[in-house]
């Protein structure tokens, strides 16, 4: 059980590091999310075909419900674009306070949709939103300019939330029915496929047009790569303990990307606003807290 907590909080590190170079591109969000998702293809392929060929795992690449896997692609491709455009409205630490209702959304999703409902507490979950929400308040500062925040910036992680929540449970579903690392194969190509025909209807071409092409097409495919490294320790960590526990701990990486934003991209002044990112952390924990205790 203590290996699946581990896999979880690592997972949850992924889950922050990988949005990083997407504060250090320029790259417009839908043609970042489509080389992200080629990267995330790249590193599904190759981790399956390694632990396949090693005997690590038995599980076939084909499946009677991959097409649940494509639809998960792209639902993750809306919730993906909706976070990379959050992150150039408002950064790394404000956007993802308010993507952290995904685990409240999914939680209850996963909870209501299958027999973990049963040995939950409600309550808990409805506790994990309220304390959520606090945090991001607690982060909607202003910016250094004085200039209010930008609201479509929270409502686009707001969005994210939603489907990243559904796309829990279409992961949930998959791996209760033994499709652990095939799913993500299928995930990923649709993740590439959706965005790159938004980005061909929208631009009548998948030309990268930016300062810095080589490093605009290796930044997102490092994230893409590193979203591998997340999403697998997840599917471990789902060997181990229920689905809804894990995916409450993932919810830690609101801790790590808070941390990113203030001390390593300075997107919040600590000095002046200490109390309030003091506060807003102290909430950050509450909520995950309450997400384990709804399962406890």
């Amino acid at each position: 059980m203590w290996l699946g907590y581990i896999f979880a909080i690592v997972s949850s590190l992924f889950s922050a590091i990988y949005v990083v170079p997407k504060k250090l591109s320029k790259q417009k969000p839908t043609t970042y999310a489509m080389i992200m998702g080629a990267g995330f293809f790249i590193a599904s392929s190759v981790g399956f075909a390694v632990l396949k060929a090693f005997s690590i795992i038995d599980e076939p690449l084909f499946f009677p419900h991959a097409v649940v896997a494509c639809a998960n692609g792209v639902i993750f491709t809306i919730a993906s674009i909706s976070v990379l455009i959050s992150i150039d409205k408002i950064g790394l630490a404000k956007s993802n306070q308010w993507k952290s209702l995904q685990g409240p959304i999914g939680a209850f999703l996963i909870l209501a949709c299958f027999a973990e409902f049963l040995t939950a507490n409600i309550i808990f979950i409805i506790l994990a939103i309220v304390f959520i929400t606090l945090a991001a308040l607690m982060f909607s500062t202003k910016d250094e300019n004085n200039a209010t925040i930008d609201k479509s910036g929270i409502v686009y992680s707001l969005i994210a939330a939603l489907f990243y929540g559904i796309s829990a449970l279409l992961w949930k579903y998959l791996t209760d029915e033994g499709i652990f690392f095939a799913q993500q194969v299928y995930q990923s190509l649709f993740v590439f496929i959706s965005a790159a025909t938004y980005v061909l209807i929208r631009n009548k071409s998948l030309k990268i047009e930016a300062v810095g092409v080589k490093k605009e097409i290796l930044l997102p495919l490092v994230g893409g790569v590193l979203f591998f490294g997340n999403a697998s320790f997840n599917l471990l960590a789902n060997r181990y303990i229920e689905a809804s526990i894990a995916f409450m701990l993932h919810q830690l990486n609101a801790i790590w990307l808070l941390m990113f934003g203030i001390f390593v991209f300075k997107e919040i002044d600590f000095k002046k606003h200490w109390l309030r990112l003091a506060t807003g952390l102290a909430f950050s924990i509450i909520g995950v807290a309450m997400l384990i205790f709804a399962k406890a």
